[in-house]
């Protein structure tokens, strides 16, 4: 307390705390070893439950003895008073530790498997008491979601919870949280969802822009708008089709045309089907209803493939959110969430211009928030290379020019699968896994000079490729031999300074020529 004298602790007292504390902590040990040796003779009764109620009380967390009480409710087959102690131990543990994991679980398990008539709605009122303590118990907002289920809560009644919950504080990221899977479940997409729920994390992100829990929950509902189109190409590649997607391919849909052959999966982007000829009918992906939701002729490259083909009305409530956050960042140009959900609507509803504002507002996001710098400079890159593919998808070139974009990731590179020529050459490659060049299946002649690149581990086989340009990096010496997998590899580029890998290489393939430039 301020303005009071400190009282000073004598020896003495200090002394007898000590031996107080001692004996506190003989006694934990001697009960601790106690229980532990009755488990070790296998005593599952009710002297061995009560052996260890104690030590839960002081320190609801020690797991072992959680389990041990398991076993004794599995042999005994208690009671309904066995079982409703059990309950009211977890209770008085959870008022001990209110996020207590181990108290939680044995909770829930006690419930389904020993319990023969759980009452899960008593169990919703719990969960609603203690939410009203401390509404950012995650903990309890995890096990109301078991709960819910197990009751049949219905999904319109937890989505007024939240509601209410919300509304009491803004800044609880478990309630957002919470809403965006209520809405997963009930497959609730319809536009006035949307627009309802948009409006309303508006209003909870700009009461408080500097809490990050609204934001999150406007960036997920952001990343659920997807692009109209599916289809990015099909093309043929010797004895196989190829069609390439712009997202992975959620189950419930099928892809039909083009014979009777069962299309396989190279990865869920890229499908494959072998097929010597191919006829004038479109390839269609359908749902579960027999819908078409996209279709395209082979070796038609489908334009405007990251644009979303959304409502007037949702539009008109995107771009007026665009236009708050515009006057937002004018009040508070410091707001890093609200920069960061700038630059995302941004990038969903490209306006004039919209691409060189991202990358101006990315890099004062960077200077802003340096500790996710690298996540900036990712989100960068994916940009630019999005920006690439829209600028050039209606091209008949074999080239992909990617020279000096400042990539330190890569993004969509399965929309290159049919290119022969492509430059990556000087970008931060440093920490990106080279395995995202599996997708390079018809690449002959590949760049990645000036990458920074340390080692080539996880370098894919690319079967067709025949030069590889390395120069300008440090790579070490025993990585090269991922290349070996790379069967028709026949040029290898290196500078000067890796002059010793020409022998280091010749021995590893002989029929590689290797060029020092």
């Amino acid at each position: 307390m301020h303005n009071r004298l400190k009282v000073h602790t004598t020896e003495a007292q200090k002394a007898a705390a000590d031996r107080e504390k001692e004996k506190k902590l003989q006694l934990y040990r001697n009960t601790i070893n106690d229980v532990f040796d009755r488990r070790s003779r296998k005593e599952y009764d009710v002297l061995a439950l009560k052996s260890s109620e104690g030590l839960l009380r002081s320190n609801p967390d020690i797991v072992t003895i959680w389990n041990y009480r398991k076993e004794i409710l599995l042999h005994l087959k208690p009671s309904e008073e066995i079982i409703n102690d059990e309950l009211y131990l977890t209770e008085k543990c959870l008022q001990v530790n209110p996020k207590s994991y181990s108290a939680w679980y044995h909770r829930n398990w006690l419930l389904d498997n020993v319990d023969p008539n759980p009452d899960w709605n008593k169990e919703l009122q719990l969960c609603t008491k203690y939410l009203k303590l401390d509404e950012r118990n995650f903990h309890c907002w995890d096990y109301r979601q078991i709960v819910a289920s197990k009751c049949q809560e219905s999904i319109e009644n937890e989505l007024k919870f939240t509601m209410e919950m919300i509304e009491l504080n803004f800044s609880n990221y478990s309630a957002w949280h919470y809403r965006s899977k209520l809405f997963s479940a009930a497959g609730k997409d319809e536009e006035n969802t949307k627009i309802s729920e948009l409006s309303l994390v508006e209003s909870a992100a700009f009461t408080d822009p500097s809490d990050q829990s609204a934001w999150i929950y406007q960036r997920w509902l952001i990343g659920k708008l997807e692009p109209s189109k599916i289809i990015y190409k099909v093309s043929q590649i010797k004895n196989k089709l190829y069609l390439i997607l712009n997202r992975n391919l959620p189950n419930n849909y099928k892809i039909i045309g083009q014979g009777e052959n069962i299309w396989e999966k190279f990865d869920s982007k890229i499908w494959y089907k072998k097929l010597d000829n191919v006829d004038s009918t479109k390839i269609q992906i359908i749902d579960e209803l027999n819908q078409v939701i996209d279709d395209v002729s082979i070796d038609n490259v489908q334009k405007d493939i990251f644009n979303l083909n959304i409502s007037e009305q949702l539009q008109l409530v995107l771009n007026g959110q665009l236009d708050s956050l515009h006057q937002l960042l004018e009040l508070e140009p410091e707001s890093k969430w609200a920069l960061l959900t700038y630059v995302l609507l941004l990038n969903t509803l490209k306006p004039d211009n919209y691409f060189e504002n991202c990358l101006k507002n990315i890099n004062l996001l960077k200077v802003l928030d340096t500790k996710r710098k690298n996540y900036y400079h990712d989100l960068e890159s994916r940009y630019k290379i999005e920006h690439w593919i829209t600028n050039n998808n209606n091209y008949n070139t074999d080239d992909v020019n990617l020279k000096g974009y400042g990539l330190t990731a890569f993004y969509h590179m399965h929309m290159f699968l049919f290119n022969i020529n492509i430059d990556l050459s000087d970008n931060d490659l440093s920490h990106s896994n080279l395995n995202h060049l599996k997708y390079l299946i018809m690449c002959k002649k590949l760049s990645l000079k000036n990458c920074k690149l340390v080692n080539l581990n996880n370098f894919p086989i690319l079967n067709n490729l025949e030069s590889l340009d390395l120069r300008d990096n440090q790579i070490q010496e025993m990585s090269f031999k991922e290349l070996t997998k790379c069967k028709s590899l026949k040029k290898i580029i290196i500078d000067n300074k890796q002059i010793s890998l020409d022998k280091t290489l010749q021995g590893i393939n002989q029929s590689i020529n290797i060029e020092v430039m």
